[in-house]
């Protein structure tokens, strides 16, 4: 609830004065949003290569 409909819906408008009031709003530090941003990245990235026609069969070379 630290995070603005609009900052949840695009993430990509997170500069670094939003990070430190989401931060702040949940109790974290600047450190573990900006890992929470990254793995949000990573994941967005493997779901749309699991998109992709014939990438299901691939899952262990997206993994291994």
């Amino acid at each position: 609830s630290s995070m603005t409909v609009a900052e949840r819906k695009v993430p990509n408008i997170l500069n670094a004065s939003r990070r430190r009031r989401i931060a702040a709003g949940c109790g974290k530090e600047v450190q573990d949003v900006n890992r929470l941003i990254k793995q949000f990245r990573e994941i967005q990235t493997v779901m749309k290569q699991l998109q992709k026609p014939g990438a299901r069969g691939n899952i262990s070379k997206l993994f291994g």
